[in-house]
């Protein structure tokens, strides 16, 4: 039996780091922001509009934990997209 979770939190990585969680399910919040804008800026200049839009799923398991990619999914680094002192 495997054990995957969905989403991350810092006792769900934990517990891929330990083995104890085989796997996560992850969103790319970044990437759902983006297109939900980009989607409703098309939907106010009445362009057509996808019924579905998929906004992809990563999965991240003790082989990838580490890679830049995912460390970014797992905690995206804010500050470049804040405009923060």
């Amino acid at each position: 039996m495997r054990f995957i979770g969905f989403d991350s939190s810092e006792k769900l990585v934990a517990g891929v780091n330990a083995g104890q969680i085989d796997a996560l399910v992850l969103q790319d919040p970044m990437k759902m922001g983006y297109l939900a804008v980009k989607t409703l800026a098309a939907h106010l200049k009445k362009a057509p509009i996808e019924a579905r839009i998929d906004t992809g799923a990563t999965l991240v398991d003790r082989d990838n934990l580490k890679s830049p990619e995912i460390a970014e999914l797992v905690k995206p680094n804010l500050a470049k997209w804040l405009d923060t002192p």
